[in-house]
């Protein structure tokens, strides 16, 4: 099974996840970082803080599918519950 490991593998999340505003529909493994996302394009260079994977595991286990993501990939799903659509980032860029 995959999974995240330890649970407080550093990520970056946007303000509106932090918030419980909204819900992960985006993941990015660029560079070696792990940035989860609402999929929103109305983020600020402020909006980013960094937690412990393991708290959105938490509200979302469904996260852990995404836990094999190569480097410089992403994984996009249109909600919880839908599949992940994985997509090499310079390939998504362009």
């Amino acid at each position: 099974m995959k999974t995240f490991k330890p649970n407080n593998l550093k990520s970056y999340i946007c303000s509106h996840l932090f918030m419980r505003e909204r819900t992960v529909l985006l993941v990015s493994h660029e560079d070696g970082d792990w940035i989860f996302t609402c999929g929103g394009a109305d983020h600020t260079d402020d909006d980013w803080k960094v937690v412990g994977v393991g708290h959105l595991l938490s509200e979302d286990p469904t996260l852990n599918d995404c836990a094999d993501l190569e480097i410089d990939y992403e994984a996009e799903r249109s909600g919880i519950g839908q599949p992940w659509i994985r997509t090499a980032i310079n390939e998504s860029n362009c």
